[in-house]
């Protein structure tokens, strides 16, 4: 038998509790993938054979679509990423910002909902204090 080490106590920190608590489990595990790294993106899809690229399929054959290039960069996105910044300013480029701090939840789970992305796996994300529009 193989004896498995437990996880640390502070496994999920508090601070990831207290900023999902108010989520469904659905847009707590986005929030989990997203922060790991392991959300439905080609990237990470492609190690599973679960894609036939890593690559962005918007961007070209050389850009590996990723959790930063889906946040940040694809061009696919400006639209949904330029309201993205009206909403929560600058701090909208840097990920700790986006995906740790409460003030942004709202609007990064209305950002991944106008961009369709992730709509195939986890279906509409809006948050609770959101309106369907």
């Amino acid at each position: 038998m193989v004896k498995v080490a437990p996880l640390p106590p502070s496994l999920p920190s508090k601070a990831f509790m207290k900023l999902t608590g108010s989520l469904c489990k659905q847009q707590a595990g986005l929030y989990t993938q997203l922060r790991t790294g392991h959300a439905p993106l080609n990237k990470h899809l492609f190690r599973f054979k679960c894609s036939d690229t890593p690559n962005c399929l918007q961007c070209g054959d050389s850009t590996p679509e990723t959790v930063h290039h889906f946040l940040f960069i694809c061009q696919r996105y400006n639209r949904e990423r330029f309201i993205l910044e009206r909403a929560v300013g600058r701090k909208v480029y840097h990920a700790a910002y986006l995906l740790a701090h409460p003030g942004a939840k709202a609007h990064l789970l209305r950002y991944i909902n106008k961009t369709t992305r992730l709509k195939m796996t986890f279906g509409e994300v809006y948050h609770t204090y959101l309106t369907r529009s």
